[in-house]
């Protein structure tokens, strides 16, 4: 690389080529939270009861995601929330 150059893939956000859209750093680890947790492969578009989640899973990923980004988000809020990409985004602006 020379000098003034910027690698893009240290900066730029992912991008889901099935879903042309930007997979941000959280919403990744949100999927593998989900993902681990009902051991399948998901997007961001998906529904986490569709992907045959339960009221104790959600239990466990809502766990999950208040120790890694201390973050609480409520069982009603995550019932109504239609994807992972939903659940992204009820949890704001966290790192």
């Amino acid at each position: 690389m020379g000098v003034g150059e910027v690698e893009t893939a240290a900066v730029a956000p992912a991008v889901d080529p099935a879903l042309n859209s930007v997979v941000d750093d959280v919403e990744k680890r949100l999927i593998a939270i989900v993902g681990d947790r009902l051991n399948v492969r998901c997007t961001p578009e998906d529904n986490f009861f569709a992907l045959g989640g339960g009221s104790l899973d959600a239990l466990h990923v809502l766990a999950t995601i208040r120790e890694e980004f201390g973050v609480r988000i409520r069982l009603r809020a995550f019932f109504r929330a239609g994807t992972i990409r939903d659940l992204r985004h009820l949890m704001g602006d966290v790192a």
